[in-house]
């Protein structure tokens, strides 16, 4: 069947290309000779595979990579650095899914020979890909390493010579809004982890245009990177007024972006002895300036309110709460004379 899609008579015909591969993938499911499990990275390797088809085989190779030796692992890196080159940008987006899947749904040594300094070098130059869905594949590679891989590999990906401050704040300010969010989960991997420029490619204007972005899981993420910022940079919370924002953000419309709000002041309260939720006398502060004043903004956080507004009871009530009235339909001149217009447009 491989010499089969190797023909060039038959890649010429999509249609039996597909049933060719779909047949030999079910093979290749039900054989367990060792031998025939080797022919997987071969079939990656074959350019007359796309996408669609592409995604099948890296489903297989999903599954056997939890049992599979490291030749393997070995013969399907070799494979993903051969097509994550590939001239078409839909071939070069699944290896990437492919790679991030493997390491979030499998333990690090399981994959580390897979996620080597070669393919991390690959996955780096992506984030210029032309292809903006490429450019965010990358980035959740990235992030995904950093969050799952061991020191040395989060490391490697933070110092890297091609990943500056000046890239991932291109990144951020992406057109594309799905970009940003990969951008974003990238940037709270590196600060989750402490290592890396994350705080030096954010700054007070780019963090309050992700605050008001018309994307609301870009928003969330901003939420979350404001918690990190205020929690673990203390030098910063002032100059990029992190904790200020992140009240603000209380106030978003999207629920979705509260609750990420509550969750991260709660987080905030409950790692931060300094702020004492009791009547009793407040004890002799370590920090001042801007750090108390921080702490005292937290203290006067309403989180029962905050996490009200979530309930579905709480949305009604909004609804009711608005003049009502001015949403009706109403007519403009003559009954019937087909103007009836809502106020609200």
């Amino acid at each position: 069947m491989c010499l089969l899609l190797s023909n060039p008579r038959v890649q010429q015909h999509t249609q039996l290309v597909q049933l060719v591969l779909s047949t030999l993938l079910q093979t290749l499911r039900l054989a367990h000779n060792r031998t025939h499990v080797q022919m997987v990275p071969r079939l990656i390797c074959t350019f007359a595979i796309r996408a669609p088809g592409l995604r099948g085989v890296f489903d297989l190779a999903l599954e056997l990579l939890g049992s599979c030796n490291a030749e393997f692992v070995q013969g399907l890196e070799h494979a993903i650095r051969t097509r994550i080159v590939d001239v078409e940008w839909e071939a070069r987006d699944t290896v990437l899914e492919f790679v991030t899947r493997a390491v979030r749904e499998h333990a690090w040594p399981r994959v580390e020979l897979l996620v080597t300094q070669q393919v991390v070098d690959d996955a780096v130059r992506a984030l210029s890909d032309a292809e903006e869905y490429v450019r965010a594949s990358a980035a959740y590679l990235l992030a995904a390493v950093v969050e799952r891989g061991d020191e040395e590999r989060a490391r490697y990906v933070s110092e890297h010579k091609h990943l500056t401050q000046s890239d991932l704040a291109r990144l951020v300010a992406d057109s594309e809004a799905f970009v940003k969010r990969a951008a974003l989960d990238l940037v709270h991997a590196l600060g989750t982890r402490g290592v890396g420029m994350w705080i030096e490619c954010l700054t007070y204007r780019t963090l309050y245009d992700l605050a008001d972005d018309p994307d609301f899981e870009v928003r969330v993420r901003c939420a979350r990177i404001l918690a990190l910022l205020t929690q673990t940079s203390p030098v910063n919370t002032s100059e990029l007024q992190s904790t200020s924002l992140l009240l603000e953000m209380c106030r978003d419309s999207s629920r979705y972006v509260r609750a990420e709000c509550l969750r991260s002041l709660r987080e905030l309260k409950q790692n931060t002895p300094d702020v004492d939720m009791t009547n009793e006398p407040e004890p002799k502060r370590v920090y001042v300036g801007e750090r108390t004043d921080l702490w005292e903004k937290l203290r006067n956080v309403d989180l029962a309110q905050l996490e009200a507004s979530l309930s579905a009871e709480h949305l009604y009530q909004e609804a009711l709460d608005t003049q009502v009235a001015r949403e009706l339909m109403r007519e403009k001149s003559d009954a019937n004379a087909g103007n009836n217009i809502l106020d609200c447009y």
